[in-house]
């Protein structure tokens, strides 16, 4: 029998990393159990593991890479920090091994997918697995405007007369098991309750997306990590990140900044975006690559 494993994420505050879990495993018939993604190579057990590797890597890129061989890795939505050292270590001889071993390997962006292939790895643009959460059978009657984490931004008082704020940062003592079940209810209040999302956490702005829910989002058009909702044609609002170490975006208010004019720039009346057939066939090609990797294992 197949042996599959999950994620966790020891003391950390970003409960998108619980979201992204989901969404893998949404196509998996169960856990048997889960890992720390930020310390991989010290998972060392006798019988192969089947493990997707999504998400972003990482804190601890010399704990990580490269992961050892009873993983049996099918990476989608893998995306490569530019914020420490971890290209230096995927880049190593030892790592670049390893990932072509389990080619072909998904990026969550173009900018990691292009590094892989001028080192020789079979890479494609996979997005990412938050993308796939079903669209949601109809907008709510009486819904809300919901601020994820963008409760610092000039929102227009029309807004905010009908919204409500949320955040994506939780504790870092919080149990494992408290911040997916947390997870899962942010998922379903955007799911049944939004009718319009603010935010700048990609991590709620994808699985918002796939559930037809219209997202304005802030974030540094330059960073690579959040490009591919530009690629899907979302619309990034430009603000600078003050402190990328956590991901707080904020803006700089100096002498100059007009918060009316920044308001008029933005466009309050987003709608949803059709990502209908893409979805389709992203779930199709996981599926396929999900089947190969497990008959590798029987």
């Amino acid at each position: 029998m197949i042996k599959y494993c999950g994620f966790r994420y020891d003391h950390l505050t970003n409960i998108g990393d619980q979201i992204q879990s989901l969404a893998v495993e949404q196509f998996l018939p169960g856990l048997d159990i889960r890992i720390n993604r930020d310390s991989l190579s010290k998972f060392q057990e006798k019988e192969q593991h089947l493990l997707v590797m999504n998400g972003w890597f990482s804190h601890t890129p010399n704990l990580c890479f490269p992961v050892h061989e009873p993983v049996c890795a099918l990476f989608w939505g893998f995306h490569v920090t530019d914020w420490n050292n971890t290209w230096e270590y995927v880049l190593r001889p030892e790592s670049i091994a390893y990932l072509k071993r389990h080619e072909p390997i998904g990026c969550r962006d173009l900018t990691t997918m292009e590094c892989f292939r001028e080192s020789g790895i079979n890479a494609f643009y996979s997005k990412c697995l938050t993308l796939t959460f079903p669209k949601r059978a109809s907008e709510p009657k009486d819904g809300w405007n919901i601020l994820v984490d963008a409760q610092h931004l000039p929102i227009p008082n029309h807004i905010l007369k009908e919204s409500i704020s949320v955040s994506h940062k939780v504790p870092n003592n919080l149990p494992e098991k408290v911040k997916f079940i947390y997870a899962r209810y942010l998922l379903n209040l955007y799911k049944e309750n939004a009718k319009l999302v603010i935010t700048t956490r990609l991590h709620c702005a994808l699985p918002c997306i796939a559930m037809g829910i219209p997202v304005v989002f802030f974030g540094d058009e330059s960073d690579y990590r959040i490009s591919l909702l530009k690629d899907m044609g979302l619309k990034i609002n430009h603000i600078t990140i003050k402190n990328k170490t956590s991901y707080a975006s904020e803006i700089e208010k100096d002498e100059k900044f007009d918060s009316m004019v920044f308001q008029k720039n933005v466009n309050w009346n987003a709608k949803p975006l059709d990502f209908e057939k893409e979805k389709s066939e992203m779930i199709k090609t996981f599926k396929q690559l999900l089947a190969a990797k497990a008959n590798l294992i029987l």
